[in-house]
């Protein structure tokens, strides 16, 4: 897992860069979603997979970039407010990486990498568009390979091989990791003398105007490192390309080296390690022939898969209901008190023949090779319900 030092490079290169990508979905008013309302309680251990969602993802909104009557010709301005690809292009792919090399004492390297391939194309849906993201995301020796789909009013994502679906209006829940190499931030400020204009650069053939930012101190500033601190930045080299036609970020490619940074090598000791950046991302195919489509494999949107249960096969206490909450596992709901829906889930499964043990909430139910747990409790609403988090 990458560490929250390791983390501030991300944070630096959002603040200086801040770029405008892909953008978020804004759907025109629609249903409420069907997932349960947040709750701070603790959520039991599983080993079920979620997409990752640890990494902040502020809320913004990116001001329409004003587009001149001759985009293709003129110069973009450094000053300028950048467009969403979204609001200038029909359709378009993304690819981008983020990689972290931490060197030890003892010269030995740990690497953490994540490769992103996206695409987006303009649907006629509330959300005005669809997505898709596939990501391998590698740390030291383990390897996991993320899928996200939204589609329509859906989000359909796969890790460690498990399909889950959730409501499109919860899909910050799953694009936090990919938003992050797409970009979070509004503006990218390229005013005064920080930014090197290196003139006409295409991109595969797009016309770009290509600009630099290597000022160290800057970023110092920007990340809130004090002068006197133990991190050291001791370089940062971010290029970003800036397409001539629809002033939009076309590609950018960050590098950067830190040293002192304070982690934990295999023993469980601390130690002093120094660590490099490598940080980059593009649209190609602009206005190409892009499709977003489910895989065959992908479950029906909207459906709730609990281990061993046909559809509609499991068990719901009169007047409860069975839906995804927001991180999309099944959870059921109930005006039942808590007493009382563990009562009827110990009866209902002790006459389908499955196992039901456990105490204080959280519950192992298992039948043969097949086993989930259960967690039930109050929710913030009032509400009784039972969380179901399916077994490795």
């Amino acid at each position: 897992m990458i560490t929250k030092r390791l983390l501030i490079l991300p944070l630096i290169v959002l603040l200086a860069l801040s770029l405008s990508a892909c953008g978020k979905d804004k759907p025109t008013p629609t249903a409420e979603p069907q997932a349960a309302p947040a709750t701070s309680t603790p959520v039991p251990p599983t080993s079920t997979p979620v997409p990752p969602t640890n990494t902040p993802v502020p809320a913004t909104s990116t001001p329409a970039a004003a587009q001149p009557s001759d985009t293709s010709t003129r110069k973009v301005d450094a000053s300028n407010t950048f467009a969403e690809p979204s609001a200038v292009l029909d359709a378009y792919r993304i690819r981008g990486r983020f990689q972290i090399t931490t060197t030890y004492s003892d010269t030995t390297t740990t690497s953490q990498d994540m490769t992103l391939d996206g695409a987006f194309v303009k649907a006629d849906n509330a959300y005005g568009s669809n997505r898709s993201f596939q990501m391998t995301i590698k740390d030291g020796d383990t390897v996991d390979d993320v899928a996200i789909y939204e589609i329509g009013d859906w989000v359909s994502a796969r890790s460690q091989g498990q399909w889950i679906t959730v409501g499109r209006d919860n899909a910050g829940n799953f694009t936090a990791m990919p938003d992050l190499l797409v970009g979070l931030v509004d503006q990218f400020a390229l005013e005064g003398d920080k930014a090197q204009n290196l003139g006409d650069d295409p991109v595969s053939g797009q016309p770009a105007v290509h600009y630099r930012i290597d000022d160290i101190s800057m970023f110092q500033d920007l990340a809130q490192i004090a002068p006197d601190s133990q991190e050291v930045i001791d370089s940062v080299t971010m290029d970003v390309w800036v397409a001539q036609d629809g002033n939009y970020i076309l590609k950018y490619n960050v590098q950067a080296a830190v040293s002192n940074v304070k982690e934990t090598d295999a023993s469980g000791a601390d130690t002093m390690t120094s660590q490099a950046v490598d940080w980059s991302y593009e649209i190609y195919d602009a206005n190409g022939d892009v499709t977003v489509e489910l895989p065959a494999d992908a479950p029906e949107p909207g459906a709730v898969s609990i281990p061993g249960f046909a559809e509609g096969a499991f068990p719901l206490p009169e007047g409860g209901q069975l839906a995804a909450n927001a991180i999309g596992m099944p959870e059921v709901t109930s005006d039942l008190s808590q007493d009382e829906l563990v009562k009827f889930y110990s009866d209902a499964f002790a006459a389908l023949g499955w196992d039901f043990s456990g105490d204080f909430g959280l519950y192992q139910v298992s039948k043969g090779d097949v086993s989930f747990s259960m967690f039930i409790d109050v929710a913030d609403n009032g509400k009784v319900r039972a969380q179901i988090f399916a077994d490795q």
